[in-house]
């Protein structure tokens, strides 16, 4: 892999870094070439398709002074503080199926030569001894993939619950015993290493180039990110709606709102913790001006299927949760 370096390394906003994996992905990306970054962030960091009221409590975040970023891939919401290391791998796609096992591997293999023997879990998880240490997230395009993650070293769990959590104490009490038994730091069992070396035992690892952003490629990159730092994009304002249906099903937490009018579907936005494979609003769009009955839904499924659009989906599951919500049949 070709690692990345830039001249502010560890002193930017999330935004530099989003923009920055869409630049390497839009612009700098080759055939049989995949680039390696990492990043330090404070905040909270919500997935591309998730309602941010539904996932933070925006008090704390204000009382504590936590910024609260959106992030262009899926998946659910992650708490990181300067504690806990996030990194970047973007490659071109393959002839095969999207797994990310394939580039979690690669960490697995990197923390063995450090006696830390990590398991891959799951969709998308790390786990040591048994505990949660990383949690990964994905995108592809017609130019390529992107895959990153968070890696625990020492983050403050306890912020972390509060953050991501409902202002109950009791409840926030509950989700910290939660956390702590199943997530965990690796500092405790990396016989001193420091962050900043474990950084490097990575970047020494997985990667055998480096590529040095120049000063007007940098510039670039801060002009691309200013998209990801409006609020349009953070909060992402919806139309009101009639009917939400949500529910776990295969490809993760799905919630879809549906605005009704005279049993006509007039809008439609599935949001959730899953990993869109595709431009959502294209399939999102085959329901306009749709009867909401079951033999107009499983006409349009038969033409679209969800599969092409959110990974390890399933068009029989998610018809059946569009069939929760129709009343009479």
């Amino acid at each position: 892999m070709i690692l990345i370096r830039h001249n502010n390394e560890g002193n930017l906003k999330p935004y530099f870094y989003f923009a920055l994996e869409e630049y390497v992905l839009t612009k700098l990306l080759k055939n049989d070439e995949t680039f390696f970054f990492t990043w330090e962030i404070h905040g909270v960091v919500i997935g591309k398709n998730q309602v941010i009221e539904n996932e933070v409590n925006l008090d704390f975040l204000k009382e504590n002074s936590i910024d609260v970023y959106r992030r262009p891939t899926g998946g659910g919401c992650v708490y990181a503080d300067h504690r806990n290391t996030m990194f970047s791998i973007v490659t071109k796609r393959t002839n095969k199926e999207f797994t990310f096992k394939t580039y979690l591997s690669k960490i697995i293999d990197s923390m063995k030569l450090l006696d830390i023997n990590i398991e891959f879990s799951g969709r998308n998880d790390l786990l040591f001894d048994g505990k949660k240490i990383s949690g990964n997230a994905f995108l592809q395009n017609k130019y390529g993939m992107l895959m990153h993650g968070t890696f625990l070293y020492d983050c403050d769990l306890e912020t972390m619950v509060r953050a991501i959590s409902p202002s109950d104490e009791k409840l926030v009490s509950k989700g910290i015993d939660s956390v702590r038994s199943r997530v965990t730091n690796l500092k405790p069992y990396l016989k001193g290493l420091t962050q900043e070396q474990l950084i490097k035992h990575f970047e020494n690892t997985l990667t055998n180039q480096t590529y040095v952003l120049s000063k007007q490629e940098i510039k670039e990159i801060h002009e691309l990110s200013k998209k990801f730092q409006t609020k349009e994009w953070i909060y992402k304002k919806q139309p009101a709606y009639t009917k939400i249906l949500k529910k776990r099903i295969p490809g993760g937490l799905f919630e879809i709102k549906l605005d009704l009018a005279e049993g006509v579907i007039k809008n439609l936005a599935i949001q959730g913790d899953f990993f869109d494979k595709k431009q959502l609003l294209d399939f999102e769009e085959k329901f306009i001006d749709l009867p909401y009955d079951k033999e107009s839904i499983t006409r349009v499924l038969s033409e679209n299927s969800i599969e092409d659009y959110i990974l390890d989906s399933k068009t029989e599951d998610f018809r059946n949760l569009l069939f929760e919500g129709i009343l009479g049949e």
